[in-house]
């Protein structure tokens, strides 16, 4: 699962970069509803903890789950950062941050990536709350 996560998301990169957002949000969203099984939206309003909550059901992918849905939040929020949506950047950096915090407590293979990116965007938020 995670190597067509990562070719869509590869998908997802460029058209953010060719300033195409409407379809970048478009496949993210797709993307989000395949691996997630919720829209992103869906994802935001159920928080970290209500996501960690719908996937601890399932231990085997428990982990997994948590780790891209917050690859796809942290998109979402570079993409709303990229249209200068900050406020809707910031929702989405944050539900990131804390799943990548989730996700890195779990054993998993991509723990350190997690731990990274937990990291990157706590250092990301301090700068616009400080």
């Amino acid at each position: 699962m995670l190597e067509e996560f990562v070719r869509v998301l590869a998908k997802i990169v460029l058209l953010k970069q060719s300033n195409n957002y409407p379809d970048a949000l478009t496949e993210l969203d797709s993307l989000s509803r395949m691996v997630t099984g919720f829209s992103i939206e869906h994802l935001k309003s159920l928080g970290p903890e209500g996501i960690d909550y719908v996937f601890a059901k399932n231990k085997e992918s428990h982990a997994e789950k948590l780790f891209c849905s917050a690859k796809i939040l942290k998109e979402d929020g570079l993409i709303f950062e990229a249209q200068g949506r900050i406020n809707d950047s910031l929702e989405s950096f944050f539900n990131a941050k804390e799943l990548f915090r989730m996700s890195s407590e779990m054993e998993m293979p991509e723990r350190d990536e997690a731990l990274t990116e937990f990291g990157e965007l706590k250092d990301k938020l301090y700068k616009f709350y400080k």
